[in-house]
């Protein structure tokens, strides 16, 4: 692989869709939690294309001189999508980050979140946040060396997380 890769990240287009749910397994696949992906294509493409987009996602691209060793030029991608902090604004949450193993140490990753913070700052957004596994010290290293804090600790909060039949009986507990 050359030294300096050439790439180009840009938000995702339909065309993308078959690639990008093919990184999302094997992102999946290296969190050992692939049987966790309920996400289908047809669900990417109505919430992330549909009249009222859930999400963003910029994907990383390959000349296809440098495709990957299975010819893909989509290499990486990073979900995105704006959420309000009551206490403190406006804010970018950065879902997933995955570049293939092969193009790892090129600066794609670190070209994915710039671009999201790129955005986000266009959009008023002056907040990133993200999350990482906490065994995944690459991540973690990548994250500091951009300047990033892990708040788990300090910020003294928990997230917490509910879904299928649980969420439904919640929903019946609700009043009018």
């Amino acid at each position: 692989m050359p030294a300096a890769m050439s790439y180009v990240v840009r938000p995702w287009a339909l065309r993308d869709l078959k690639d990008v749910m093919q990184l999302i397994r094997e992102g999946a696949t290296f969190h050992k939690a692939l049987d966790q992906v309920k996400t289908t294509p047809e669900a990417l493409r109505e919430d992330g294309f549909g009249r009222h987009p859930k999400f963003g996602c910029l994907v990383a691209e390959v000349p296809p001189e440098h495709r990957s060793k299975d010819g893909r030029t989509i290499v990486g991608y990073q979900f995105h999508y704006f959420r309000y902090c009551t206490w403190q604004g406006r804010l970018v949450i950065g879902e997933d980050l995955y570049v293939m193993p092969e193009f790892r140490g090129q600066g794609i990753g670190t070209s994915l979140l710039s671009q999201v913070a790129k955005l986000a700052l266009a959009h008023g957004f002056t907040q990133f946040q993200f999350l990482s596994a906490n065994w995944n010290q690459p991540a973690t290293a990548l994250y500091e060396k951009l300047g990033a804090v892990d708040v788990t600790a300090t910020d003294n909060w928990l997230v917490w997380h509910i879904e299928g039949q649980a969420v439904g009986e919640m929903a019946k507990r609700a009043t009018q």
